[in-house]
């Protein structure tokens, strides 16, 4: 009998490991689709339609116009930027 408890003990602690482990593997997802903090931080103190500026991934420095689709934080987006990749944020 203690053996039983301690085989479905093991068993369940594993289980919930692994779920935690899932949830933190998606969060770090998530982070790789959001908004740069860049493009974030350069509208902090913008409203919507000011012109921004933020230091892309490759140093190179992005200019754009503010804008907060869809209910989403406000950010700078890039001249010429794809819509849809500004879209994709979750």
């Amino acid at each position: 009998m203690r053996r039983l408890i301690t085989v479905l003990l093991v068993t369940t602690l594993l289980t919930v490991t692994a779920y935690a482990q899932d949830d933190a593997d998606n969060e770090r997802q998530k982070g790789h689709h959001g908004l740069p903090e860049a493009a974030l931080e350069a509208c902090a103190s913008s409203v919507q339609g000011d012109p921004c500026s933020f230091e892309g991934r490759r140093d190179e420095m992005v200019e754009g116009t503010c804008e907060a689709p869809d209910d989403k934080p406000l950010a700078c987006r890039p001249e010429g930027g794809k819509r849809k990749e500004f879209h994709d944020t979750e």
